[in-house]
């Protein structure tokens, strides 16, 4: 089975979280006001290809964050004098050489639309998807074909019902004590929007996760049982 990898990159720049650290001396807090943070995620994903019938498998737990990494660029500077330093972190994350140019350009080109660092932090949010192609004979005789498409029936996921769904607790999300990214599509949920929270206590963004469990009726972290219709 041959595997393609490939890679996904979104900048943003988004608010910085006002609430400081516990036991923090002045000195620490003096160098962090004093630095612009820009933020490195890389999360990974494994995904199934047949495409002999065009179909793809995305797995029930999703996208998995993998690895972090943060510069602290003096406010004193520009962003772009530290293309470079920003260049050494994708290699030390494992970004291929051949995948890092679009994505310092990406960098780059959102820092030149920046006029201010007060108050904000830059995020560089990077997918690694990996596409596993399922190779199958092309001579099958009718017996192993109909036993084939019979375990892909039942291994496919089963949604919950929309009872269950409806009746989910939506919110108003303050992000205190709680992850501040949906795992569905790997956004930030914006504090004060509107989310759902699940039985297991893990929330995401509306829509994001009405459309999960119209596929699946497990939830994307911790594969919590939602009612469903076997």
């Amino acid at each position: 089975m041959a595997t393609i990898v490939d890679y996904d990159c979104r900048v943003r720049i988004l608010p910085q979280d006002n609430q400081q650290p516990k036991h923090v001396n002045e000195e620490s807090l003096r160098q962090t006001d004093a630095t612009f943070p820009v933020k490195f995620f890389l999360s990974k994903i494994h995904l199934l290809i047949d495409s002999s019938l065009r179909w793809m498998h995305f797995p029930e737990r999703g996208p998995q964050l993998i690895n972090r990494k943060v510069a602290h660029v003096p406010v004193k500077d520009s962003l772009l004098d530290h293309i470079q330093d920003f260049k050494e972190i994708l290699t030390v994350m494992g970004i291929p050489q051949n995948n890092q140019p679009d994505m310092l350009q990406e960098i780059e080109s959102v820092a030149r639309r920046m006029d201010s660092y007060d108050g904000v932090y830059l995020e560089v949010k990077i997918m690694e998807a990996n596409h596993q192609e399922i190779r199958r004979r092309v001579e099958e005789d009718d017996i192993a074909r109909a036993e084939r498409e019979s375990m892909e029936i039942e291994a496919r996921p089963i949604p919950a019902t929309e009872s269950s769904i409806d009746g989910l607790e939506r919110v108003v999300f303050d992000g205190l004590g709680l992850a501040r990214d949906c795992t569905v599509c790997m956004e930030e949920i914006v504090s004060g929007s509107q989310a759902i929270r699940m039985p297991c206590s893990h929330v995401y963004h509306s829509e994001c996760i009405v459309q999960w469990l119209q596929t699946s009726h497990l939830c994307p972290l911790c594969r919590y049982h939602m009612p469903c219709e076997f």
